[in-house]
């Protein structure tokens, strides 16, 4: 089940989670361990009774000390509960913050299809025709709105990365942050993921491999390198301040979360899939130039099924060349959520487990009350005998069940809280000490905590006052 939630997707598990001897003999040994160890404790306290006591009828009295290591135990359980209720309700309210939140782009109804154009045998001379033979073709399948080629997708663990270097500037330090991310795309790629150009223009079959270099940069570029400037018309480059004039900036893009969800909108600038910067030379060029005109995907914006884009997308890449597969093919929405699998699986065990332990701590509050309740059958009937009504039963026997409650969320409130500060790196949008989610788990522990002490306490109540006096 835990490999399941982990993994929801996956077709084979990347674990073996067939019984291994080495595992079950382990939890055999532990259980065996923790079943010795649980019944010398009572064994150890029945030992220690007095027959004269007991034959005298102990069982009346209202302070029986025998009961203190489960009351310590329960309060234990209840502490321990709650820090997991509370940790599980940290986690589901960082899972929803981050699916929920505006990642600058559209993704219903928005396919990816992974390709490797460089695996398939193109090279240098003969990709850039090829990357127009793909988009054109994708764009005239029916039910298909848009399409668009890219050196990396939206969102799908890829990060390209320069340092920038502004015209008219001094080079930046090296201790200076003047990096930015960026990508390549073809002219329909904006539109198709619903990225909007704000400020110029986008790029246009004009932007060919003999005229200016052009750029697109996003807001967070513009806010990084041109706060107080108009950014269209300038010209950056790569590399080294010598480059500086290389690319002019024709336009300015709306900001979208490329590489990391958890992370502010970073810096981005974007260039066309036809152009090379011919100005730098040796490993540069070959990691930067000759390597990032090979896309890797391709988004399309189709109003059909997935199951019918698929097969055409195969059909159209292989009428294209037989070499260039389908590497995978997934919705835009699958691919957004495939960054929050760990957060997914801590939520559901976070839950699972505080789930477990909620259960643990009520019926050990249950177990307690019923046991106190019948050790006690024959005091609770002299108290009715003597004018006692039920509902005063129910109240005396619900307030032991309850301190007991109380004092769990004395202890567990403060570890908690310091559970919370320990796990603020993997909170997202949510205070570690998050009032709501606490005052959640609270409310439900002690909810829990009245239906199992009411039930033994509903018991109490309804004994008979003389079938209690003739136990004596």
């Amino acid at each position: 089940m835990i490999l399941n939630l982990a993994f929801p997707e996956a077709t084979q598990m990347p674990i073996q989670a067939s019984p291994s001897p080495v595992i079950l003999g382990f939890a055999f040994l532990l259980s065996l361990i923790t079943g010795v160890i649980f019944g010398i404790v009572p064994a150890w306290i029945s030992s220690h009774a007095d027959p004269a006591e007991a034959l005298r009828g102990l069982n009346r009295s209202t302070g029986d000390r025998s009961l203190l290591p489960q009351k310590a135990l329960i309060v234990l359980q209840g502490a321990l509960s709650l820090v997991l209720l509370v940790g599980a309700g940290l986690m589901t309210q960082t899972l929803r913050n981050l699916e929920r939140q505006n990642f600058g782009i559209r993704t219903a109804k928005r396919y990816v299809i992974h390709i490797d154009p460089m695996g398939a045998g193109y090279n240098l001379e003969t990709i850039g025709a090829v990357n127009q033979r793909i988009e054109d073709e994708f764009k005239a399948l029916p039910g298909v709105k848009s399409a668009g080629l890219a050196l990396y997708s939206t969102l799908e663990g890829n990060n390209w990365g320069e340092r920038v270097f502004v015209e008219g500037r001094p080079a930046p330090g090296p201790e200076e942050n003047h990096g930015s991310s960026w990508d390549r795309v073809s002219p329909q790629f904006f539109q198709t993921v619903g990225q909007p150009i704000i400020r110029g223009r986008g790029f246009t079959d004009q932007d060919t491999a003999t005229s200016q270099m052009v750029a697109i940069v996003n807001q967070a570029f513009v806010k990084k390198f041109f706060p107080k400037e108009d950014p269209i018309g300038r010209h950056f480059g790569v590399f080294d301040q010598k480059y500086a004039s290389n690319f002019e900036i024709v336009g300015i893009v709306a900001d979208a979360k490329y590489n990391s969800p958890r992370e502010p909108y970073r810096s981005m600038y974007f260039r066309p899939m036809t152009q090379f910067n011919r100005n730098v030379t040796g490993r540069q060029f070959f990691m930067a130039e000759s390597r990032s005109v090979y896309p890797n995907s391709i988004t399309v914006q189709y109003a059909g099924d997935a199951a019918s884009l698929e097969s055409m997308a195969r059909r159209t890449l292989a009428n294209i060349n037989p070499d260039l597969t389908v590497v995978s093919f997934k919705s835009l929405d699958y691919q957004v959520a495939d960054n929050f699998n760990g957060e997914r699986l801590i939520s559901r065990l976070t839950g699972l487990f505080g789930l477990l332990a909620l259960v643990l701590a009520s019926v050990g509050l249950y177990g307690i009350t019923a046991y106190s309740v019948a050790r006690r059958t024959n005091e609770i009937g002299v108290r009715m005998a003597l004018g006692a009504n039920r509902s005063h039963v129910v109240v005396m026997v619900m307030r032991r069940a309850l301190v007991l409650v109380a004092i769990g969320l004395a202890i567990g409130i403060p570890v908690a809280l310091l559970g919370g500060r320990l796990m603020r790196t993997q909170l997202y949008g949510v205070r570690t000490y998050d009032p709501v989610t606490l005052a959640g788990a609270v409310l439900v522990l002690a909810a829990c905590a009245v239906l199992a002490g009411f039930i033994p306490a509903k018991r109490a109540a309804s004994i008979e006052p003389m079938n209690a006096l003739r136990q004596e």
